[in-house]
């Protein structure tokens, strides 16, 4: 019999593994034509495209390995109904129930590293896909600066300079109308940007230069000279904008449960019960497995049924899930269920139809598989 399970979970894993790379590719590819412009940028490598990568997969896997499994199991137990493999199981005295330890056992494993996904290395990588992301931005900033062109994607901010070499210019103004009531215009025989830590702010720094400074409300005009100037400017929605991974949700287990503990504190219900329901979606998707393994075999072991069956039903079935999920969602915040109940309802609607479906198979026989 160990041989026999050992068979099954390979003709569930080839599949699965196929499919999980597949997927993969697809979100990576899909993130990367979105963030084109900020990857293959002129101040990037192939070392910084590489790491993007990366620090990203965690987050795409998350997501793919659910729908990955259920794939796999579907065409894995399909494949034994296909050749008649379930046929003869049942004539030697099997019920249909006697796959679904193989596809449970690994469906549990597979949950528990979505679990780790989602909950540990999914924040954190998040988190240094931004920090990067920001790295780049910001050296793309420092080289999309041309000779002789007027460069305002600096909020507040236009810069001029007549020669540019290796990031560095020479005969530079720098018009300031951060202040609309004192706006400042500079000239520096040199200059250029540097990076400052991993937030949104950049140094700008001029050499040999002067700062025109009009007061519009006193009509007061100021005129300085300087040799070194450093300024430390923010570059805001110009960062933001192009740093998709700063506008998704980084947050760890501790600060979810900080976040609803602080917003409870305040009587701020409805915030505390999104915070945990961001929590308890994240373990909810990786728990989705288990009813996607015991859901294997009764879509899988029908041999009429074959592989566009199996292909099909996993759509349905992962479209359902999604919808069970919203619906969890929305009534964890209005607070008709506890979040912990509500965002699990996917995993225990779906588990109950798989228990169902594989009675009806144990109760029928082989015929059910025939």
């Amino acid at each position: 019999m160990r041989l026999l399970h050992r068979y099954l979970a390979k003709e569930i894993l080839l599949p699965f593994a196929a499919g999980l790379l597949f997927l993969t590719q697809i979100l990576l590819a899909t993130q990367l034509l979105a963030q084109a412009d900020v990857l293959f940028g002129s101040g990037v490598s192939l070392v910084d495209v590489g790491a993007v990568i990366v620090f990203l997969l965690p987050y795409f896997l998350g997501y793919v390995l659910p729908i990955a499994f259920l794939l796999g199991a579907v065409l894995g137990v399909g494949r034994l109904a296909e050749d008649r493999e379930v046929v003869a199981l049942g004539a030697a005295g099997f019920s249909p129930a006697f796959l679904v330890p193989v596809p449970l056992a690994l469906g549990v494993a597979v949950a528990g590293v979505g679990l780790w996904l989602s909950l540990e290395a999914v924040p954190a990588s998040l988190d240094a896909a931004r920090t990067r992301l920001n790295e780049i931005v910001k050296h793309n900033v420092m080289n999309d600066v041309r000779p002789g062109t007027f460069y305002d994607q600096i909020p507040g901010y236009t810069l001029y300079a007549q020669r540019v070499h290796r990031g560095r210019w020479e005969n530079v103004l720098i018009s300031d109308r951060s202040d609309p009531s004192a706006p400042v215009l500079a000239l520096a025989h040199g200059g250029r940007l540097e990076p400052v830590g991993a937030g949104e702010e950049m140094r700008l720094v001029l050499d040999d230069g002067e700062v025109h400074r009009e007061q519009v409300d006193s009509d007061e005009y100021v005129l300085a000279t300087f040799r070194r100037a450093e300024v430390v400017l923010g570059l805001g929605t110009a960062l933001s904008d192009r740093n998709a991974v700063s506008r998704t949700g980084r947050e760890g287990v501790a600060e979810l449960r900080a976040r609803a503990a602080e917003a409870r504190a305040k009587g701020d219900v409805v915030g505390a019960r999104r915070a945990e329901g961001t929590l308890h979606r994240r373990i909810a998707s990786a728990l989705a497995v288990i009813p996607f393994a015991l859901l294997a075999v009764p879509l899988g072991a029908s041999r009429r049924a074959g592989r566009a069956f199996g292909v099909g039903s996993t759509f349905l079935v992962v479209v359902a899930h999604y919808l069970l999920l919203r619906a969890g969602e929305v009534m964890a915040q209005r607070g008709a269920l506890p979040a912990a109940l509500a965002l699990e309802l996917p995993t225990l609607v779906l588990s109950a139809l798989a228990l169902a479906l594989i009675a009806i198979q144990v109760h029928r026989g082989t015929g059910a598989v025939r």
